[in-house]
């Protein structure tokens, strides 16, 4: 399931009259929702208790205690990322302080990323790769070398899979994926038009859709089948991807491994046969 802020921006087409308050409300500042009663949300939002119960339920909740909570869950963690994203490193700065900002920032993304990714998730996508007729990767710039990461480790797993470096080649081979393939679209931003249309080619012609993408204002969240979040700890406009790449390849990392783990006998002796090494005995790198 997405995130709920995620499945809130996907509901809003189709919000009835009574709903639309409320909803604009939790896109503007979902904090000022927080800790309030049922009644008093309604009174605030023009609404009444029934409609806000019934609007938790069609965003996946299982009552109102239950949204509250996740959107709190959710808050404490946009706003770590949010945090983590303005710390800065300065013109005053020694190397050592270099070291500690960059490797303790890298720190920070990768807890507040594990706390986002639900382990439910990683299993229906491993369910997916296992399941697929093939499954292509898409990304640009830094998001490419982690779908390159990611397409080296499916290949020893002798999962059928394919990358393009060229967008248009990406664009095609979106074009060309049908009901039983599977696209999985690395953007940190999720704004990054030509991924968006990749993923909107995937779902057109029936292919399911795993984004790896910044957990909040990211349009790829919302036409994917699947999310598996990064922590939103770089800005938008920022001068190079570093902690943001080092989460996305976490995430390659944890799908791979969830993946070996459900076929385990198999992987091991597809690392056997799939082996490469240097003259010498050395291993490749």
């Amino acid at each position: 399931m997405k995130g709920l802020l995620v499945r809130i921006e996907d509901y809003v087409l189709n919000a009835g009259e009574a709903e639309k308050e409320l909803i604009n409300r939790l896109q503007k500042n979902p904090e000022t929702v927080l800790h309030k009663s049922v009644k008093v949300l309604a009174k605030e939002t023009y609404t009444s208790p029934a409609t806000i119960v019934r609007l938790c339920k069609k965003l996946g909740c299982c009552g109102y205690r239950d949204f509250q909570n996740t959107l709190a869950y959710e808050v404490a963690l946009f706003r770590e990322s949010r945090e983590i994203a303005f710390q800065k490193i300065t013109q005053k700065d020694t190397v050592e302080d270099i070291i500690y900002k960059v490797t303790k920032k890298n720190i920070e993304s990768l807890e507040t990323t594990r706390k986002l990714i639900e382990p439910k998730i990683v299993t229906e996508c491993v369910k997916l790769l296992e399941s697929s007729r093939s499954v292509t990767l898409f990304g640009l710039g830094t998001s490419l070398l982690v779908a390159r990461d990611l397409y080296l480790k499916l290949l020893r797993a002798d999962v059928i899979c394919n990358i393009c470096d060229d967008w248009h080649a990406q664009l095609l081979t979106a074009r060309n994926l049908r009901k039983n393939d599977l696209a999985v679209v690395i953007s940190y931003s999720g704004l990054t038009e030509e991924m968006l249309e990749c993923a909107r080619e995937a779902k057109a012609n029936g292919a399911k859709v795993i984004a790896i993408t910044r957990a909040v204002e990211s349009k790829l969240a919302e036409k994917a089948d699947f999310v598996v979040p990064v922590a939103a700890t770089e800005l938008i406009h920022r001068s190079g991807a570093m902690s943001s790449r080092i989460s996305q390849l976490n995430v390659v990392d944890i799908l791979f491994t969830a993946y070996v783990n459900r076929n385990y006998e198999f992987c091991m002796r597809q690392f056997g046969r799939t082996h490469i090494q240097k003259k010498g005995g050395a291993e490749h790198d």
